[in-house]
């Protein structure tokens, strides 16, 4: 019983679940707008826990396409980077190059991996694609594209690249599972053919009674879901 009673305290004392507390209480202290707080409350609740969130992402995830193509590159979309890191990727980002090198290798395809920003981070993938052939003793024929600064931009600025490098579009597309439908909508509408290939998928089994009160993860996991689903809609008018 006291192991219950701490994760509820630590779920309701953390965010969301303080802001859950937060908003019923005003719903309870406010002379107007009760109904807008209480159903603020419900709201935030319900996109912080685990069943919810799931039934959010998981149409996402379940996106899969194979067209009747012999793939000519391997493309893998950036996700962030940790340049303090032993790897430079951040961790979404790391599981999609990683997936990019074992395609690549398998295939004896080149990997072109697309994302650009301040910091460079198609450049600085380059460091653990280095360290990749070193522990797998091969070599990764490595192009980088590093201008994109969204999906739409490496969509566009890959295909300007195997325009120059005279590559056919014919390509595998590895990305965060959540993220493969508004990938493979923009890759498409600038030609290329895909076999999709996604990684990190965020949707999980429901296991016990924890996976029914507010979490940061569940939470986060809704947030992208919903980014998603505007980033579709903008896709397909784009």
């Amino acid at each position: 019983m006291g192991y219950v009673v701490a994760k509820l305290f630590t779920a309701f004392l953390l965010p969301p679940g303080i802001f859950v507390i937060i908003l019923i209480i005003a719903g309870f202290l406010a002379k107007k707008f009760k109904s807008l707080f209480f159903l603020s409350a419900a709201f935030l609740f319900l996109i912080s826990i685990k069943p919810v969130s799931n039934i959010l992402i998981s149409p996402l995830e379940n996106f899969s396409r194979s067209e009747n193509i012999t793939p000519k590159a391997v493309v893998v979309l950036g996700g962030g980077i940790n340049p303090y890191g032993v790897f430079k990727a951040a961790p979404e980002a790391f599981k999609r190059e990683t997936y990019g090198m074992i395609l690549a290798k398998k295939n004896s395809l080149p990997m072109i991996l697309t994302g650009g920003g301040k910091l460079n981070e198609a450049m600085l993938a380059k460091n653990d694609i280095r360290l990749f052939e070193k522990n797998c003793k091969c070599k990764i024929v490595y192009i980088p594209e590093s201008k994109a600064l969204n999906t739409y931009q490496n969509a566009k600025f890959t295909a300007a690249l195997f325009k120059r490098l005279n590559i056919k579009k014919e390509i595998y597309l590895v990305t965060s599972a959540y993220h493969m439908k508004r990938a493979y909508l923009l890759f498409k509408k600038f030609g290329f053919k895909i076999i999709t290939k996604p990684v990190d998928f965020k949707a999980g089994p429901v296991v016990s009674w924890r996976d029914f009160i507010p979490s940061e993860g569940s939470f986060h996991i809704s947030y992208k879901a919903f980014h998603e689903y505007v980033g579709i809609l903008r896709a397909k008018f784009r």
